[in-house]
């Protein structure tokens, strides 16, 4: 991936595809390539923008005191080095809050918000999940972080299904883990995130989706969003967790692509029908 010298660090990014710019906008971890599951489907139609916030990925590993208008600085001058303007926005997790934040700060600059996974308050159970995370990275380590993962992010039924493959990729994927002080920050900055009721100012079109088995976020902080920005769009998985655009990529992808091609059509959007696996 390039560098981009912007807002004083340097950031990862890709660009692949043409027409409107739509950038994906990864949670936690950080990595754009969170995305790699939905990116043909998306490149397919549009001009993608992947990045690795800073302090992770390829990104420089700036320490810093992490927050989420510190994410949205750096995306917005991601935007302006690649001299995009506005752009829609699709962000998982803490990239819907970066997403609201970017709605909130810089109007102009976002045609349309998908806010998967979201939160608009960071409640007692967000916090308790996220101090079991930070004591499980402070106290074993990358590694073992990274084999619980799955248990907030993913359902039961598909860790089994693809044990093989997650064993497999757990030394690479915690080799790649920012290290554990700059993850530790930008778990606080979530936790410190919690925007309630300035969400009913974000005027753009805007789509609050996450499955119902999702236990990270669970449906009821999408919900609460839904109360706040009466005007959003909302749909909502039968399962997935919390990580559905990796658990099914095929109907995260006809989901999100069916509201932008109806956002940048200037027309209504109405849910497709999806298919679902059958669980054993």
């Amino acid at each position: 991936m390039p560098l981009a010298r912007v807002n004083g660090t340097e950031i990862a990014y890709s660009v692949m595809g043409t027409g409107e710019p739509v950038l994906l906008v990864a949670g936690i971890g950080g990595s754009g390539g969170y995305f790699k599951p939905n990116l043909d489907a998306f490149a397919a139609k549009y001009q993608v923008v992947l990045h690795d916030h800073r302090g992770t990925g390829g990104s420089r590993q700036d320490r810093i005191t992490y927050s989420v208008p510190q994410m949205t600085d750096d995306m917005v001058a991601l935007m302006d080095e690649l001299g995009i303007e506005a752009a829609h926005i699709v962000g998982h997790s803490t990239g819907a809050a970066m997403a609201h934040d970017m709605a909130l700060r810089f109007p102009k600059r976002i045609k349309s918000a998908v806010l998967y996974a979201g939160w608009a308050t960071s409640d007692a159970y967000f916090k308790r999940c996220f101090d079991v995370r930070k004591g499980v990275l402070q106290q074993s380590g990358a590694l073992a972080y990274v084999k619980t993962t799955p248990l907030f992010l993913s359902p039961p039924w598909w860790v089994s299904a693809n044990i093989e493959k997650l064993e497999a990729e757990e030394p690479v994927a915690a080799a790649a883990l920012a290290p554990t002080d700059i993850m530790l920050s930008r778990i606080d900055a979530i936790c410190s995130y919690s925007p309630g009721e300035e969400l009913r100012k974000i005027t753009c079109p805007s789509l609050i989706t996450c499955a119902k088995d999702d236990h990270l976020t669970p449906q009821f902080y999408s919900q609460r969003m839904a109360k706040l920005m009466p005007a959003a769009d909302t749909f909502y998985f039968e399962t997935g967790g919390h990580a559905v655009s990796q658990v099914l990529p095929d109907q995260f992808n006809t989901l999100v692509i069916s509201y932008l091609d109806a956002v940048i059509a200037g027309r209504k959007w109405q849910s497709p029908a999806l298919n679902y696996p059958e669980i054993a």
